[in-house]
Order: C-alpha cells, then sequence, then structure tokens
C-alpha cells in the first residue's frame, strides 16, 4: 500500500498543479487577451501590430486552441478593436487608434491627379500603379492600396476582368499573393518575372 502510495501520490499532486496552473493561465478571456497583446507587442512608434510577424496568431492559438482571425475579425466587427489589412496577415489597433483609409474618391483623385484628367480604363490603371505605389516598390496590391474598389466606383466596371485583359494584351504584368486576396499589379516588364528575364537576358548577351 505505501509502495502504491508512493506513486499516485506524487502523480495526483503533479496532476492538480498543473490543472491550477493552466486555470492560472487561462484567466484572460478572447478579447482581453486581444487587447493586453496590442498593447504589449506594439513597438514604438507604431500603434498597432502585424497579426502574423509579431507572433500574436500562433501565441493565440497555443493559448486558446482557437482560430485567432476568426475572433479577432468578431472583435473588429463589433467595434472592440480596429484591423487594416496589411502584406501576409492584419495589423490590429485599439479602436480609434487605426491609420484613417483613404475613401475610394480620394484614391480616385490621386490617380486622376489635380488636373482631373478624364481617363480611359487602360489610362487609369497605368496612372494608379505609378500614382499609388510606394517606394521602393513597383507596383501596388490591387485590393490594400485601394485600386480596385476606385477602378469599380470610377467605371461601374469589373476591374478583375479589365486588368485580366491588360495582362493578356502585354499591357499589365501581375504577380498572385500567398494570402490569395488579389494580386500585385506592375507596369509591363517592372514586375519581379520580368526583371528576372532582363537580367538574365543581359548575362546571357554580355
Amino acid at each position: 500500500m505505501r509502495g502504491r502510495q508512493a506513486q499516485t501520490v506524487p502523480l495526483g499532486r503533479g496532476f492538480l498543479e498543473r490543472r491550477w496552473s493552466m486555470e492560472e493561465e487561462r484567466k484572460l478571456n478572447e478579447e482581453e487577451f486581444v487587447l493586453q497583446a496590442i498593447k504589449k507587442l506594439r513597438k514604438e512608434p507604431y500603434r498597432g501590430i502585424h497579426s502574423v510577424y509579431s507572433g500574436f496568431n500562433e501565441a493565440f492559438r497555443k493559448y486558446f486552441g482557437t482560430n485567432p482571425v476568426e475572433i479577432t475579425s468578431r472583435l473588429a466587427a463589433e467595434g472592440k478593436i480596429e484591423s487594416r489589412p496589411f502584406k501576409g496577415g492584419v495589423m490590429l489597433f485599439l479602436p480609434g487608434e487605426a491609420p484613417k483609409r483613404p475613401s475610394a474618391d480620394e484614391i480616385i483623385q490621386l490617380i486622376l491627379g489635380s488636373g482631373n484628367p478624364s481617363l480611359s480604363e487602360e489610362e487609369f490603371v497605368t496612372e494608379g500603379i505609378k500614382n499609388l505605389r510606394k517606394e521602393p516598390y513597383r507596383g501596388i496590391h490591387s485590393v490594400f492600396s485601394g485600386f480596385n474598389e476606385a477602378f469599380r466606383k470610377h467605371f461601374n466596371k469589373d476591374p478583375i476582368e479589365f486588368t485580366s485583359k491588360m495582362v493578356s494584351a502585354g499591357k499589365l504584368d501581375i504577380i498572385p499573393v500567398k494570402s490569395g486576396k488579389g494580386v500585385m499589379l506592375y507596369l509591363p516588364g517592372e514586375g519581379p518575372r520580368g526583371k528576372k528575364t532582363d537580367e538574365a537576358l543581359k548575362k546571357i548577351l554580355e
């Protein structure tokens, strides 16, 4: 009996200690965890955190065993946090701290310029890439840049269908993104693949 007690008591005590530890770790609910993560993981001068690169998604998944994307999307819809699409994930902010999104009208004005010229669909795409891209990048994300929404509002046409026709005609380069949402739009020859082709030709012909 003593031998059996010597084996079972430590196991039972360890089980209770682990259970107590898990209960202590799970004091935060999902909303509290997200808010605390934003406060503690952000780096000055930035007010938000990247859901993937900050380690937040992985930490949330390990802590709760649930999908962080579903929870943060719900919290954003409820106004308890703010989110902005960003390459590779989203940026998470406390309410009122996210950067202001330019409206479709503002993006249209950025593309058209101060003279407000009348541009064709093809010219609009070309000027959109030139005016919306941020250095050192040569392309723009069709969704996150606001281009698709601006094109749709300005012409009342499907931007995906039109840009696909431009690609087929060799007037535009596109590169799919890993997230599956949208594509990167480039002027002809300025996409990563085009540059690699030009570099290869240059080396061959040297």
